[in-house]
């Protein structure tokens, strides 16, 4: 389940459902959890390493860019929660972004993880 979600490409709701049809709806809701915080985690690490450095000098021109990242910064956990309960947004791809924002990594973490329970039980 991590390798497909990792790169920034559409996620597979398969994955999802056939981890329920292999493990159980117990078993599966957490194997998807914990699979989707791992592949979650390497995104947004390699987004913070590889493009935060670009971002930085785009902030440095732009201070409503700026502004925006401070707010992400201070209200990260709520703003992540609120993010991963819609499915507007690409999972693998919006991990990348938030890796590049100044949102620390716990917060981003916890938020993911709590905000990806409803729709990962509902999928499985």
């Amino acid at each position: 389940y991590t390798p497909p979600e990792t790169p920034p490409t559409p996620a597979v709701p398969i994955l999802t459902a056939s981890s329920g049809y292999l493990f159980g709806t117990s078993s599966g809701t957490a194997t998807c959890l914990f699979s989707a915080a791992i592949a979650a985690s390497i995104s947004f690490s390699i987004g913070r390493t590889v493009l935060r450095g670009y971002v930085e000098q785009v902030l440095e021109d732009n201070p409503k860019f700026a502004s925006l990242d401070r707010a992400i910064e201070k209200e990260g956990f709520k703003l992540m929660l609120l993010l991963r309960l819609s499915p507007l947004f690409p999972f693998a791809l919006s991990n990348y972004l938030y890796g590049a924002s100044s949102i620390g990594f716990w917060p981003y973490f916890f938020g993911t993880v709590v905000g990806f329970a409803p729709g990962t039980f509902a999928y499985v």
